[in-house]
């Protein structure tokens, strides 16, 4: 049996009224600009539909229905994966610490069901679920060789299909030098790659971002004195923007990919590195237009985790299912830039 949690705390160290774990960082979410389709129990068809434009001309006698044009609806499939997250603990490990004061009595010691215990066990597996939802919709690839990316195609790797001009390259050693900062350099290639159906939908469009890229930029802003124009407080917390488009720094990117790949390496998209799980060096950015991305899952029919004692083995055990999926809508709507590239 493999213990969520172990600990090596004494009882005259421990603090009651604190967490024992170390908690878990987990860094800007995006959902807030996908288009989230719950309910979803199997793959899925995403329609499209063209532009119609030029059908409105001088008025005529009679009726001539003008067609809106070729290719005016198209479709892309949403594939997604069942996912599934487990983990186990015994209520004995905490037996002669500060929190066995909280565990059941009598032959119900290792039950932590009902406790606190149970709840700050519960809690710290969430983060850990939520922290890998966020890493695998991102950079999930099915021919990976790790089981920690390998389940389904993420938003970076559906993103590959892009056109080739709307997929652009990053040094991989960033510039510092006032006025040639590389994070200025490419979110402005960025933005001018964009084509201009996504351009008409200025106000929808965000910027998603290397924490690395993110900190190269904030050196620019301060070195043309800008910063304070380009920094605005939501609840409190300051948010960049670049040209008034939201630019979301992702931390947890620098964190995947410093672990999982490396900076520095010469990965190219969408060639593979299955040893790594990911095709991206250290800088990382996505211009896009507010819902283009898609998430399918049936997170709405699921009322939470399993959580169960079992007798036989002393041991309480977690359970976690959700089905998962991410794709884009239109390729006109998105921009991709990265230093492997």
């Amino acid at each position: 049996m493999a213990n969520l949690i172990t600990h090596s705390l004494s009882y005259s160290k421990e603090d009651a009224m604190k967490y024992f774990m170390q908690p878990l960082f987990v860094g800007n979410s995006a959902m807030d600009y996908f288009e989230i389709m719950t309910g979803v129990k199997s793959s899925q068809k995403l329609d499209k539909f063209g532009t119609l434009q030029n059908i409105t001309l001088a008025e005529t006698t009679g009726f001539a229905g003008i067609a809106g044009g070729a290719n005016n609806y198209s479709q892309r499939s949403i594939a997604v994966a069942r996912m599934e997250a487990e983990v186990e603990q015994a209520g004995g490990v905490f037996f002669n610490s500060i929190k066995g004061e909280l565990l059941r009595t009598g032959n119900s010691k290792d039950d932590i069901s009902g406790t606190k215990i149970q709840g700050i066990v519960a809690e710290m597996m969430m983060t850990g679920v939520k922290r890998d939802l966020e890493r695998q919709i991102w950079f999930g690839h099915t021919a990976s060789t790790s089981a920690n990316f390998s389940a389904y195609n993420g938003i970076l790797q559906q993103l590959t299909g892009l056109p080739a001009a709307q997929k652009l390259s990053i040094p991989s050693v960033l510039v510092t030098t006032a006025g040639l900062e590389t994070s200025v350099l490419e979110f402005q290639a960025m933005v001018d790659a964009m084509p201009s159906e996504g351009l008409e939908n200025r106000a929808d469009l965000v910027i998603f971002a290397s924490r690395s890229l993110c900190d190269n930029y904030r050196t620019a802003l301060r070195q043309g004195g800008t910063e304070g124009a380009y920094v605005s407080l939501q609840d409190g917390t300051p948010k960049l923007s670049f040209q008034g488009i939201p630019v979301v720094e992702m931390g947890l990117w620098d964190s995947v990919i410093a672990t999982s790949g490396g900076t520095g390496s010469t990965i190219t998209p969408p060639a593979l590195d299955t040893s790594v799980g990911n095709d991206y060096d250290a800088h990382l950015a996505v211009l896009t237009v507010k819902n283009n991305i898609v998430i399918a899952t049936d997170y709405e029919s699921v009322s939470g985790a399993d959580m169960w004692y079992d007798k036989k083995d002393k041991f309480n055990r977690f359970r976690f299912e959700y089905v998962i999926g991410a794709q884009y809508k239109n390729d006109e709507l998105t921009v991709t830039a990265n230093s492997g590239a």
